[in-house]
C-alpha cells in the first residue's frame, strides 16, 4: 500500500470513528474519544518541545490537574478557553512572525493552554451547541483537504517557506473558495443562515492556517517531519488536529461570550 493510499484509508477510518462517536446516543463515548486524543496529543507535544525532568513534570501536571477538576466538576474552568483564544490571537502570530520556536517558560503551559483548551472547547460546544461544533469541524476539514489538493496542483507562492514549505497562497485560496460552496450546502442541509456560515468560515479558516503553521514551527524546532506515528500515512494526532486547536477554541469563546453564531 502506497503512502497516499495509507493516507486515504486512515482518513476514512478517522472520519468513521469520529462520526460514530459524535452521533452516538451515549455522550460518554465521544467524551472518552476526545480524552484519549488529548492524552496522545499531550505526549506528542511534550516530545516536540523536548522537555526534561521538572519541565516535563510541570508540562503534564497542569493539564492533568485541570482535567481532574473538570471531570469531577470541582470548578468551572471555561475561563481557560478564553485564555487559549487570547494565545492564538496575540501570541502565536508573534512567534510565527519570528520564524523560529520560542523556548521559554510559556512552553510549560502549552499542554494546558493548547491541548486542554481545545478539549474544553470541544466539550463545551458538544454539550451546548453540537451543530455548531460539527459545522466548524467540517469547515476546517474541507478547507484543509482542498488547500492540500489545490496547493499540489497550482501552488507556487509560499506562505511561510522557512516554517512549512508546502503551504502556498494558492492552496489557502482553494480552501477559502471551497467553503463558499460548502456554506451554501450546509445552510440548506441544516437550515442555517448562509451569511452566518460564511462569516464563520472567513473567521476560522485563517486561524486554521495559524494552527497548522504553529505546529510546523514546533516540529521544525524538534527536527521532525511529523508529530508522531500514530496514524499511518498522516503522522501523529497533532498533525490531524493542528487546524482545530485555534478554530474550535475561537468558536467556543464566542459562544461563551454570548455571540450568536
Amino acid at each position: 500500500m502506497t503512502n497516499f493510499s495509507k493516507r486515504i484509508f486512515s482518513a476514512l477510518i478517522l472520519f468513521l470513528v469520529f462520526f460514530i462517536s459524535f452521533f452516538s446516543k451515549d455522550q460518554l463515548f465521544f467524551i472518552c474519544l476526545i480524552s484519549v486524543i488529548s492524552l496522545v496529543s499531550l505526549f506528542e507535544m511534550s516530545n516536540l518541545l523536548k522537555l526534561k525532568r521538572t519541565s516535563l513534570f510541570l508540562f503534564w501536571i497542569f493539564p492533568l490537574v485541570a482535567f481532574f477538576l473538570h471531570i469531577f466538576d470541582f470548578y468551572n474552568l471555561n475561563f481557560l478557553i478564553i485564555f487559549s483564544a487570547l494565545f492564538w490571537i496575540f501570541i502565536a502570530p508573534i512567534y510565527l512572525s519570528k520564524g523560529k520556536p520560542q523556548m521559554n517558560f510559556l512552553n510549560l503551559f502549552y499542554g494546558l493552554i493548547i491541548i486542554f483548551g481545545l478539549y474544553l472547547s470541544v466539550y463545551h460546544l458538544y454539550i451546548n451547541d453540537r451543530l455548531l461544533l460539527l459545522i466548524s469541524i467540517i469547515i476546517v476539514w474541507v478547507a484543509d483537504i482542498f488547500a492540500f489538493f489545490t496547493g499540489k496542483a497550482f501552488g507556487k507562492r509560499k506562505i511561510a517557506p522557512l516554517i512549512s514549505p508546502g503551504k502556498t497562497f494558492e492552496g489557502f485560496y482553494g480552501g477559502l473558495i471551497s467553503n463558499l460552496v460548502l456554506t451554501i450546502i450546509l445552510s440548506i442541509l441544516f437550515d442555517y443562515s448562509f451569511i452566518k456560515l460564511l462569516l464563520l468560515a472567513m473567521l476560522i479558516i485563517p486561524f486554521s492556517l495559524i494552527g497548522d503553521l504553529f505546529e510546523s514551527l514546533l516540529k521544525r524546532g524538534a527536527g521532525k517531519k511529523d508529530s508522531g506515528y500514530f496514524i499511518p500515512g498522516h503522522g501523529g494526532i497533532l498533525d490531524r488536529i493542528d487546524g482545530l486547536c485555534p478554530t474550535i477554541v475561537l468558536v467556543s469563546s464566542l459562544s461563551l461570550l454570548g455571540f450568536v453564531l
